[in-house]
Parts: C-alpha cells; structure tokens; sequence
C-alpha cells in the first residue's frame, strides 16, 4: 500500500463526516481502493489507501457503511494500513513475544511484510511497539477495544504522515494534499518553515502549513479521547561507546553492521509474489564514482552472488559537463565487481526542459520534487521487474567525520595533528596558513565578535549554526528564525564545547536535505511499485559511528576514513583513495543560468515579498550576479530560494 488515508468521527457527525470524505477524496487526483466506513463504539471511521495518481479526479460514490472490521484481518479487534520491512522479526517472535497459533510458522512461511504479524506485535506491545522495531515502516492503526488511533514513521524513512484535527473529526494521510481537500479548511502557510526554506536551512520535520500537521521521523502519534499525542521513541544518546585496540576491530565491527543492512534491504518479498518470484526478483542500485554508492553496490553484489537476485546499477552520465562526469570510476567499479547489467541516464539531455518542468515542486514541500529524470529512471526499474532500489544516500552524514575533530585531537594533546592537517593542506592543495586558523583558531573567537567584524565588512552574520543569514531575507523573516527553539526540537545530546564534531555530526543528521532527495524519490516511486531504501540510514550503522572515536571518520586528507579502509579489498583503488569529491554546482549552475529569463520573472513575483518574508531586490541582485559570473557556483540557499518561490506559486497562489 503506497500511500495511506485514515479518518475518524464521532458518529453523532457520520452524515457530515461521510459528505467530508467524499470531498477529499473526489478533489484529489488519487486512485483510491479498499474505501469503507465503519462504526465502531461511539466513533465512525473510513479505513483507505490509494496507491497512484490517476489522471482525472473521482469521486467515491461507492464508499460503503459497515458495523465490522475488513474480514482479510485474523484479528477483529485491529484494522491497519501500511508500508513496512520489520529487519528484527526473527528475534522478536522468538525472545520477545509468544506467538499465537495464527503466526506460529515455519521459518520460511515468516513474512517480513505481514500485516498478522504486525497485529500481532501490537496486540503485545501496544504503545511501546515502535521502540522494538527495526527497519523500515509507517503505519496507521486502529484499536477497536481502546476506541483509539496508533501512527508510525522510522527514524530515517523516505516516506511521510500529514494529520489535521477538525472539531471532532481527525484526519491523517501519507499525503499532506489528499488532507488539504477538507471542504471547511482554509490552509494558511506556516512562515517558519518558509523562511527556513529561504534561508536554505529547513527542518524536515515541520509542515509547510498550519492547519496541517507533519509527523517528524522517529515518532509515533497516539490519538485517543479526541486528544493527539506526538512522541519520540528512537533517538541517538550520548552515553553509547564502542571502543577497540586496533583499526581492523572497528573496520570489521562497521563491515558487518552495514553489510547486515545492506542484506535486510535485498529482501524483496511482499504479500503477492510467490517464494520462486521473490528469489528471482531483480535489485538495482544506484551507483555514481564515489564511496558511498559503490560501497551499497558492492556489499549488494556479494550477497546477491548467495542467491537467485540478478544485480543491476543505475548510473548518470554528462556529456556536457566534465566537471561532474565520474565515468572513469564507474567503469572500474564495473570491471573491479564483474557488473553484467549495468544501466546509464543521460542527465545533460535534461538541460532542453525548462526549470520548472525539470524540478516541479510538490505539495507537500519545496523540497520534493516530482523530476521527469526519477520517472525515466522508476520507469527502467519497473520494466525490468524489479521492486527494490538501494541508494548510497546517508553515506556523508554518517561516515563523512567533522573538520572540528583536529581540533579536539589537538586539546587533548595531540600535537602531531598540526603535522597532519599541514600535509593534508599540501594534498589537497588548500592554503596551510588559512587552513590552520580555520580549524584552530577561528572556533575560539564568540559569535558575538565575529558578527561585529563581518558587519564592518558588510557581510551577513553568521548564526548559531556557524552559517551566513541569507542576505534577502527581511527582519520579519529573521524574527521567525528562532535558533534556539530549533535546537530545543532536535535534542542535541552531545556538547558543542566538548564534543564539536559530534554536535556537528548530529546536528547535520537532524536536518540534512538528503531527507528531500529520499522523499522525491519515494513519492515517485511509488507509482512505480518500487522501495527505496538507504542502507546507510539504519540504526545499528547509525548509533555505531556516533559510539566510535571522531578519528576513525577523519584523518588526515580523508574523511568517510573508515569506510574507506573497511571497503578498500572490495572498491577500485580508484575509487576507494579519491580525495576530490565530485559535486554538481557547475551543473546545477548552468541550468539556472539557461534558465535566466524564466527563474528570473519567477523571483520577481511579489507573493512573499508581501509577506514581508524577502527582500525581492536583494534576492535579484544575488540572481543577476550569479548568471553574469560563469565561475561562480550555484549556493544552496539560492537554489532553495528559487524552489520556494516554485513551491508558493505553484500551490499557494
């Protein structure tokens, strides 16, 4: 079930709730299946899930009243929806629950994906049951007996949970437009999560609106006695420590918690292929010429040699931007891993469609974008009969390390860092005297002092994150950047004095945009039929490269430096020693700069100027300087800005 739509109702309400169901879902361009009203007690709710979009709107005239539970469910006091992959389920049906007759099976009749089995976890574990899972899941349930909703996304899921309360009416869906269709609600944006989008740093855990509610990852929702409770049930602490003697111990500690994740995700079995479809279903993996990507396909292609799985790779090519060609080391990564099925998108081709048909912003953020290049790329996927796509998203924000970690070894006494950070300058051709006062020096000087500094300059200050305000933004647009209740939000367990990188790191983690790349591509996929999955983005890999020591992630020229010694028996040396990363602001760059007189009447529109949020001169003058200077490159909080101006006038206006 690709996406998910969930209401409830006192039923003194079940005529005008029934009259509001039906206008969701006919405003909608969903193909919504498995509609049905059903009284329970003193509440009436419609259990739904629509899975692609259809290309007229409909409406459900067929939605039927009835006083029982779906018959498909053994147990008749639950209802549930949902996507899911339970990693652990072998282990909590044998040490932590008894199983009832109805799941006692053999081991290969266990299904990772079976709705019983969730119920029965429930049935044992009941508002604690997100905090044993691991894996992958967001679901919606219904307990008859308690007359109460239970909702639950993972800690790192592509995917998303909206919901809304309306007097007594409580509405909850994986799309935040199948909620905006509510006949009596009137969205109004939410200007904090806007000007977070402006400023290029948005927390991907807050909603664009403020009737309308998001669900953070790593969070269940409970809703009983008309009351919604929002709370965390994963989190990475301070207190956990892994330490060893010797580098192979933590190379083959990493090595088998992320080989194990990578393992978990080729599971391929769902409810209706047959045991001799699953074990030929294909698998595809994402592979560029960098560490985190290759590491996936590598790990993918030694278990896949266990089994039946045929392996095959996703690539980019550019023909016109050398800057970001990584040919050379996907061709050794094909030759290094024996690839017989290897596949290529040509994104430069791209470059003949407009800005806005190549990004088109959904819904639900300025961030999840709808690109014809994942549906050419989906499309591929489906036709050669796959069902899963492993990514090497995650790989920087957790094996990457923090730069703030030479300056810890240096306080604590490792003088020789200077000697490293110096040779490493000498590498990467980076200038020794800046470097130096950037790593050492610079940190010991307040915020406060700098900001003096930097307004003697006229630059724009720098904020608690150690990052420029973006210059366009209006005083009313800064008043709503409340650092210190964002930081509030996230928890940040380790300290910014004593433990910088892993302040850094967590931090990163909590707010990464790769959460957009991971929601463009689900939200996509899923009118293809496809799982994506990040096996990087796992807990155990998660919490053991916040446990180990800072060093193991960085040393001297080399971040991801663990991962590198863990994979170099498996990677082209190529691959596994490269100290330049390859990255795509040229790319990026040249398409806004093709796209000049169309992006440039998109920021000029007045929208969010009016709502005193952008400075629209500024933000023009920074525009006209970037498209005039061919060497300057795109900078993040530009492209956010031209996303959100998309976003607003797309959906707002």
């Amino acid at each position: 079930m690709d996406n998910l739509f969930v209401a409830f109702s006192s039923l003194i309400r079940k005529e005008k709730f029934q009259h509001n169901i039906r206008n969701i879902t006919s405003v909608n361009y969903f193909s919504f299946e498995n509609n049905e009203l059903i009284d329970v007690k003193h509440h009436s709710y419609c259990f739904s899930y629509y899975s692609k979009t259809s290309d007229h709107s409909i409406n459900i005239d067929q939605l039927t009243t009835k006083t029982y539970l779906n018959d498909s469910h053994k147990n008749n006091n639950i209802n549930f929806v949902g996507n899911y992959r339970i990693d652990n389920k072998e282990q909590l049906l044998s040490e932590k629950i008894e199983i009832t007759s109805s799941v006692k099976k053999s081991d290969s009749e266990l299904d990772l994906y079976s709705d019983e089995l969730f119920e029965n976890l429930y049935a044992q574990y009941k508002d604690d049951l997100p905090k044993y899972l691991k894996g992958n899941f967001s679901y919606i349930l219904w307990d008859k007996n308690k007359d109460e909703l239970h909702a639950a996304l993972d800690a790192f899921s592509g995917r998303s949970l909206f919901y809304m309360q309306i007097n007594d009416e409580f509405y909850i869906a994986s799309d935040a437009k199948v909620l905006a269709g509510h006949p009596s609600l009137t969205l109004t944006v939410n200007k904090q999560a806007v000007v977070q989008w402006l400023s290029g740093r948005p927390d991907p855990n807050i909603s664009m609106y403020n009737e309308i509610k998001r669900l953070p990852c790593g969070h269940q929702l409970i809703w009983r006695n008309n009351k919604v409770t929002v709370s965390k049930f994963w989190d990475i602490y301070a207190d956990k420590s892994i330490r060893y003697k010797t580098t192979d111990e933590y190379k083959q500690h990493f090595y088998d918690v992320l080989s194990n994740s990578v393992f978990n995700r080729l599971n391929t079995s769902t409810k209706n292929l047959t045991s001799a479809q699953t074990s030929a279903s294909p698998v595809f993996c994402q592979m560029s010429g960098g560490m985190d990507s290759t590491s996936i396909t590598a790990l993918a292609n030694i278990e896949t040699q266990k089994s039946d799985q045929a392996l095959h790779t996703l690539s980019h090519s550019y023909k016109n931007t050398e800057s970001c060609n990584e040919m050379d080391n996907i061709n050794d990564m094909i030759k290094k891993l024996n690839l017989s099925h290897s596949h290529f998108v040509e994104l430069d081709k791209f470059d003949e469609i407009n800005f806005g048909q190549l990004y088109p912003t959904d819904f639900d953020n300025p961030g999840i974008v709808l690109s014809p290049k994942y549906h050419e790329e989906l499309s591929l996927i489906q036709q050669l009969g796959a069902t899963t796509l492993l990514t090497g998203n995650g790989g920087d924000e957790i094996c990457w390390g923090h730069s703030s970690t030479y300056r810890s070894r240096l306080y604590k006494g490792e003088v020789g860092v200077i000697n490293e950070v110096v040779k490493a300058c000498a590498e990467l051709n980076e200038p020794v005297t800046g470097s130096l006062m950037k790593l050492f020096v610079k940190p010991l000087i307040p915020n406060s002092l700098q900001n003096l500094l930097r307004l003697a300059l006229n630059k724009p200050r720098i904020n608690e994150t150690d990052n420029p305000t973006s210059a366009w933004l209006t005083e009313e647009a800064l008043s709503h950047l409340d650092e210190d209740a964002f930081n509030q939000s996230i928890s940040n367990p380790f300290s910014k004095t004593f433990e910088p990188a892993k302040h850094a790191r967590f931090h990163s983690l909590k707010t990464t945009s790769t959460y957009n790349s991971m929601r463009s591509y689900q939200k996509v996929a899923n009118e293809y039929g496809i799982d994506v999955r990040h096996p990087f983005f796992d807990v155990d890999v998660v919490e053991f490269s916040f446990a180990i020591p800072d060093k193991m992630l960085i040393q001297g020229s080399y971040p991801k430096w663990l991962l590198r010694k863990t994979m170099e028996d498996y990677l082209p040396e190529s691959v596994v020693w490269n100290k330049h990363k390859t990255v795509f602001d040229h790319h990026f760059a040249n398409l806004v700069r093709s796209n000049e007189d169309e992006l440039r009447e998109l920021l000029s529109h007045t929208g969010l100027h009016d709502l005193d949020l952008l400075d629209n001169e500024v933000l023009l003058s920074e525009f006209d300087e970037l498209v005039r200077n061919p060497n300057r490159h795109l900078n993040v909080d530009m492209l956010y800005a031209i996303l959100t101006q998309s976003w607003y006038q797309t959906h707002c206006v």
